[in-house]
């Protein structure tokens, strides 16, 4: 599909694409190590790396492409067709490093300026974590959580959920180098299990306040990093537009289910009959209405993308409603892409529910793309719906 809104037009972002594309058979041939091992394997880490996957949302300055999110977006939804959890960790790196390129540039020295391939990963806090505001930053203790690609990062960005004294809550992002942290092996689940998402754990790590990112949209035109890096990407409002480094994943992912179940039926005779499933008009019906789900998924994703850039580019800040609506598009493309997939598993038969079938491996992480809190449907709904009535928000990810 052709990307909308991009930022380059020297044909850098079908090249990229390009690259992807030609990795989904490499993919398909380790989807099931993954699974496996609960990380994906090295060699892909570097293919990555080597295609330049990883630097599309870094700033210039330091080697990076300084793309649009339609390139994120689009890479995704290739590399899903072959791996979800390679495409998981893949979006979940990169936008570690467009939050980094909005932080000060102090911290981007920090990552870059010795080697432009440095990764971070990012971690949700647990119950018992603790953060206390010192001198010149900020003191973490305890345990994060669900830390993506953590095996290939250097440092990672612990969210931090701050309230402010004089202000409403937000959340940042702080900065620690791995040597600040202890890497936990408990990342165990059904779906999207070759994502290594594991836990950490902090014991007194210190974070001076130039490694803290505070996410408020409504800031988001004066970010630091944007100050020094001019691409339109780091003016773009963080919260409205950036869970697509969740929902991208899945239309690779209803891709991949759809091309594994298209090649099932061909030539498929049924067991009933003798029928070929492929001629019979109710498969035909089916298959057609989940393509054209996963299109109309990924269409939105590129027109919020290309919306979002266009009124940065404008020196505008989208207001709240529409901010909101982006965030609820979001939730919706990956409900659109559930829907397609249950309709595929269920075309699929008795073999998609065979231990390592691929169409049951995609089925599984789908379901876990859709349980991650920025794509999860009803919080989305109804913070949107809240927006649009003009209630108050009591999620600061949807307040801005």
């Amino acid at each position: 599909m052709a990307a909308a809104g991009r930022s380059n037009a020297d044909g850098l972002h079908d090249e990229l694409v390009g690259r992807a594309r030609d990795l989904v058979p490499v993919l398909r041939e380790r989807a099931a190590i993954p699974d496996r091992i609960r990380t994906i394997p090295r060699e892909t880490h570097e293919a990555f790396t080597d295609a330049g996957f990883y630097r599309i949302l870094q700033p210039a300055r330091y080697g990076g492409h300084e793309t649009g999110l339609a390139t994120l977006i689009d890479i995704a939804a290739e590399l899903g067709r072959g791996c979800g959890s390679s495409a998981w960790v893949f979006t979940n790196l990169v936008m570690q490093s467009w939050i980094n390129g909005r932080k000060d540039q102090r911290a981007q020295e920090e990552l870059w300026a010795d080697d432009p391939d440095v990764h971070t990963a990012s971690s949700f806090p647990g119950r018992e974590a603790v953060v206390r505001e010192v001198d010149g930053g900020f003191a973490v203790s305890g345990e994060w959580h669900y830390s993506s690609g953590i095996d290939f990062a250097s440092w990672n960005n612990l969210q931090l959920f701050l309230t402010p004294e004089n202000g409403p809550p937000c959340i940042a992002f702080a900065g620690v180098p791995e040597s600040d942290y202890e890497a936990i092996d408990d990342w165990d689940m059904t779906g999207l299990r070759g994502t290594g998402s594991r836990s950490l754990r902090v014991d007194g790590a210190f974070i001076p306040e130039y490694r803290v990112h505070r996410i408020e949209d409504d800031k988001a035109l004066n970010t630091p990093g944007g100050r020094i890096n001019p691409g339109t990407i780091y003016r773009l409002p963080f919260w409205g537009i950036g869970a697509r480094a969740f929902s991208a994943p899945a239309i690779g992912l209803a891709r991949g289910m759809m091309d594994h179940v298209v090649e099932d039926l061909r030539g498929r005779i049924g067991a009933r009959g003798g029928v070929v499933l492929a001629e019979q008009p109710t498969v035909q019906a089916r298959i057609a209405e989940s393509g054209a789900e996963i299109d109309a998924a990924w269409s939105m994703l590129l027109k919020d993308s290309a919306d979002a850039a266009a009124i940065a580019e404008a020196g505008r800040l989208a207001d709240l409603e529409t901010r909101t609506r982006w965030r609820r598009n979001n939730s919706y493309a990956v409900q659109l892409c559930l829907r397609a997939a249950d309709r595929l598993y269920a075309l699929a038969g008795m073999r998609a529910m065979e231990p390592e079938s691929p169409i049951a491996r995609i089925w599984r992480d789908i379901r876990a793309a859709a349980s991650q809190v920025g794509t999860a449907w009803d919080p989305q709904a109804t913070n949107y719906g809240k927006a649009l009535f003009g209630l108050p928000l009591s999620d600061p990810r949807a307040r801005g």
